[in-house]
């Protein structure tokens, strides 16, 4: 099998090593804009099997040439490209896999449908941790039940690592600054509506060290397709939730407020310039040099009814960072299911054609074998509600 993994960065990186370590995998192509560190990438983490290629996903026919003849690309590029990188994808007449595109993004995915359908391949949209594993999780959570009410998808995480400055993250900070910026959307009474940034508090109990947290609503790309996915079983209820370090969300919070998060064009000293693209350039510039000591769990909990009684039905895997090689439970859990996943397709575990949610594709029950494989394995419990 050969992969193409576009972006050579946290995420990019786990997905490399994790192909490359595949003994039917003969080479892992890392392509990225700054070509430097895909050689790089390539060279720490690709076990000899991975070349770096220059990519601008902009850049139509560049793209097909470095995804032809793939077995399948594995986007890890900013959400915002899904859309260049799919049509690529088309173009290339290759799989194709992403980490999610926080619900906006993941419901324009679809639009590609008939198009995958056409050429006969499949495009995964959201196939990381949160979204992917936990989309999964809701399957084989919700097959047991006659019936589904609601869905919750929890993700909660700690940083054992002290940081001066409440600029520290362990993803994207053009991914994180949507989360806290954009109205989150949830699914409530059998209709999707937006709710209030970081609203909907609920207290939850984790696995140590990260215990007791306040999880709030977050946009994200599960509400893209769980409503739509469980509909037929009747799911009234989805919500997704997250708790992010509160220095890092009032930082985020006063910056918003005053317009740093705004993608319209300000005038300022005879030029004009997007403030966002302001921000951003500068939280890059403070981004924490020492890698994360984190530790992750996602967490889906399902509720419903089997045999005439109501239950909930939970799932949880939990992920830690490791020092060799370097790489924070967040790019673990995200890098390491999307290169499963790939891993699967390539074998012939799993088939299909058009654009795909992970729930509706990926057969549970492998897929968290291969979890359990690299130290993240799945638990899971039933709790009985009592008669409907």
């Amino acid at each position: 099998m050969k992969f193409t993994v576009l972006g050579a960065g946290m995420m990019g990186r786990a997905v490399i090593y994790d192909l490359a370590r595949a003994a039917d995998v003969s080479r892992v192509l890392v392509a990225d804009f700054d070509q430097k560190r895909a050689q790089e990438v390539a060279r720490l983490f690709g076990k000899g099997k991975a070349k770096a290629a220059f990519a601008d996903v902009r850049d139509a026919a560049t793209l097909v040439r470095i995804l032809r003849d793939a077995t399948a690309v594995v986007n890890c590029t900013q959400y915002n490209w899904n859309l260049n990188v799919m049509k690529g994808a088309l173009a290339a007449r290759v799989n194709y896999l992403d980490l999610g595109g926080l619900y906006h993004m993941t419901r324009k995915q679809f639009a590609l449908d008939a198009h995958f359908r056409r050429i006969g391949r499949i495009a995964i949209a959201g196939m990381g941790g949160a979204p992917g594993t936990t989309n999964i999780m809701a399957r084989y959570l919700a097959d047991s039940m006659d019936r589904v009410d609601s869905i919750d998808v929890l993700n909660a995480a700690a940083d054992l690592r002290h940081y001066d400055s409440p600029i520290a993250y362990t993803f994207s900070i053009a991914t994180i600054l949507d989360e806290l910026t954009m109205p989150p959307i949830a699914f409530q009474n059998g209709r999707f509506v937006e709710r209030p940034m970081l609203s909907d508090p609920v207290s939850e109990r984790f696995p140590a060290p990260i215990g007791r947290v306040t999880l709030r609503n977050s946009i994200h790309s599960e509400l893209g397709t769980l409503p739509i996915s469980f509909r037929e079983k009747g799911v009234r209820n989805v919500h997704f939730k997250i708790n992010y370090d509160p220095q890092l969300v009032a930082l985020i919070r006063n910056l918003n407020e005053v317009g740093f998060a705004s993608r319209e064009l300000v005038p300022v000293n005879g030029t004009r310039v997007v403030p966002r693209d302001v921000l951003l350039a500068l939280l890059n510039r403070k981004a924490p040099t020492a890698s994360a000591k984190d530790v992750e769990t996602i967490r889906v909990v399902v509720r419903g009814r089997k045999n005439g009684k109501r239950v909930a039905a939970s799932a949880e895997s939990t992920a830690r960072y490791t020092s060799k090689p370097a790489f924070s439970a967040v790019a673990r859990d995200t890098g390491f299911p999307a290169a499963i996943a790939a891993l699967m397709l390539g074998r012939g575990q799993f088939s299909g054609v058009g654009v795909k949610a992970p729930e509706n594709v990926v057969p549970p029950e492998p897929f968290f074998d291969e979890l359990t494989k690299r130290d993240m394995p799945v638990r899971h419990w039933t709790t009985k509600l009592g008669r409907c």
